[in-house]
């Protein structure tokens, strides 16, 4: 980062506080700091999912410190393990409101965050997540809560349509016995079903099992034309290398938490050449490049690229920036401003603005933004929900390859004309 860059940033956030007049009251640690909270899975096998948003979260807060931080107030980031479940991640959520008193925590899956909805309202705290699909939260969603990730119903339409756009007419699915597998696999098999498919077999299976080989023949042993393995990476690699060691023929699809390079590697590329995955991405966004420099500037380039890689890298890197922006916007880093301000910095009518750094600069003139994310649009819906753009990968010559795009608004209208 050169220093005249670094030096006009830093005037342009200075402007912001000029412009807006706000003054930062009410939060942060009392030493004039605002903290961002990090309620994410840290640790065990959905560490490859909390990790990123932890990393991202960093490397976006000290941007905006560099330049100069929100009115003038430094951002602090506090992080909790989630541990991938409800009980320990309502605990963390609870500590980093009650005790570090966060007023932006991102982060928590599904269980967690559906928890904590109420409590991110009672205590005007934003909340938000990037990978918790659960339907129901349009139904119980609040001002002080979003997602940059569409409803599983997205995932599942995803997956069944590009199988059925493959010419897959046969399907099994294979998925663990945990509420988000459960509910996208419902959904593949919705979709799937009303686009003209056959579902062969449906087969669940819970995770740390010694063996895997009843479920693995059941789902097999109609001889369908793909099976849909929804699960953690945990029983995910053992029911492949069964699979692989029976050598029964067949096409696998992954869900989004599978479609990881770890899956190849403790499985073997040879036996996953053709298998498909999908995760929410952006079609060539300039996000993406503006992501990536971000994250080498802030890890190096090695580990700046793997960590812009992760399928949810994207989602996260749109949720932080989106809150950052919305606390721009109000002049001060809260909940509130967020929650007030963030459909204005990402509902379309303003300039579109590609990083953090437009997005300060602009708002110090007073102009009216759009931000365009790394995952698509980042258009939310009336109930906070921002419907990502979805890439189709496959393994092709060892690695995950996007081969095929579909885009929010696409699906959104054909979720409505299949009902």
């Amino acid at each position: 980062m050169d220093r005249l860059g670094t030096a006009v940033r830093k005037l342009s956030a200075m402007a912001v506080a000029v412009a807006t007049g706000a003054a930062l009251v009410g939060c942060g640690d009392g030493d004039g700091t605002a903290v961002i909270g990090v309620a994410a899975p840290l640790s065990g096998e959905a560490a490859v999912w909390g990790g990123p948003v932890d990393s991202l979260t960093r490397a976006v807060v000290n941007r905006v410190n560099d330049l100069g931080g929100i009115n003038g107030t430094k951002l602090k980031v506090v992080s909790e393990d989630e541990k991938f479940n409800a009980e320990d991640g309502v605990r963390a959520v609870t500590k980093l409101i009650n005790s570090d008193n966060a007023q932006f925590i991102i982060g928590p899956t599904s269980g967690t965050f559906m928890a904590t909805l109420n409590q991110a309202e009672r205590s005007e705290v934003v909340i938000a997540s990037p990978y918790a699909g659960m339907v129901e939260f349009d139904a119980r969603a609040n001002p002080y809560t979003f997602r940059t990730v569409g409803p599983d119903t997205f995932d599942g339409l995803t997956v069944a349509k590009n199988i059925w756009d493959q010419g897959f007419k046969t399907l099994s699915i294979l998925y663990e016995n945990v509420d988000s597998a459960r509910s996208t696999s419902n959904w593949v098999e919705d979709f799937y079903t009303k686009l003209g498919g056959k579902v062969a077999a449906k087969v669940a299976f819970n995770g740390g099992q010694s063996s895997y080989l009843p479920e693995v023949r059941s789902a097999f042993e109609p001889k369908p034309d793909m099976v849909f393995l929804a699960g953690s990476v945990e029983p995910a690699v053992p029911i492949l290398r069964e699979w692989a060691r029976l050598r029964l023929p067949g096409n696998w699809s992954f869900i989004s938490e599978l479609t990881y390079p770890v899956l190849i590697k403790e499985v073997g590329a040879q036996y996953l050449e053709g298998a498909f995955g999908q995760t929410p991405m952006a079609a060539d966004s300039p996000a993406i490049a503006g992501m990536r420099e971000l994250l080498t500037e802030e890890y190096g380039e090695q580990e700046g690229n793997e960590i812009a890689e992760q399928p949810t890298a994207g989602l996260t890197y749109d949720a932080i920036v989106s809150a950052i922006l919305a606390m721009a916007a109000g002049g001060e880093a809260t909940g509130v401003a967020i929650a007030e301000n963030l459909h204005k910095v990402t509902d379309s009518g303003g300039k579109p603005v590609y990083t953090v750094d437009e997005g300060l600069e602009l708002l110090a003139k007073g102009e009216k933004i759009d931000y365009q994310g790394a995952s698509g649009p980042v258009d939310f819906t009336s109930t906070n929900t921002a419907a990502p753009d979805y890439g189709i990968f496959q393994v092709i010559d060892g690695q995950w390859q996007v081969t095929r795009r579909y885009t929010g608004t696409e699906l959104y209208d054909l979720a409505e004309e299949l009902g």
